[in-house]
């Protein structure tokens, strides 16, 4: 058994109307989720996030909202071998010009936040989604 941590970063931007998230599409395995990666050695989580989501996006981080971080956890076989994985995600209002990193990233779109929920693929994303709106909703 492996276990795993992975960094990232949920991008928001403000709206007229409410919060917009950025969701992105993995190459490969075409699931619609957040971006984030591991992270390099030194590096600390929010540094991890924010690298990955440069890297990832072209985004970068204007203002962390929570520095707690939601958090997700999962299994899958890699190679035969089963992967425990765990993931931080923070919340943040992020600026930039979009840049998808090709290798990686199929697809990216801006969606409402309410709505988020809807195209994320996983069950363990769905939920960090409605954590989000009620952290949102509620700060």
């Amino acid at each position: 058994m492996i276990n795993e941590e992975s960094f990232g970063i949920i991008p928001l931007q403000a709206a007229t109307d409410g919060w917009m998230v950025f969701l992105i599409q993995h190459r490969g395995a075409n699931h619609w989720g957040f971006p984030k990666g591991k992270g390099n050695p030194g590096e600390k989580p929010l540094e991890s996030a924010s690298r990955e989501l440069f890297e990832e996006t072209g985004l970068n981080v204007e203002k962390i909202l929570q520095q707690e971080p939601f958090s997700e956890e999962y299994a899958f076989t890699r190679r035969g071998k089963v992967v425990n994985k765990k993931v931080f995600y923070f919340p943040a209002v992020v600026f930039g010009e979009l840049n998808l990193q090709e290798n990686e990233i199929q697809d990216g779109k801006w969606v409402p936040l309410e709505e988020a929920e809807a195209h994320v693929t996983f069950e363990e994303s769905k939920k960090i989604c409605k954590k989000l709106v009620f952290f949102l909703l509620s700060s």
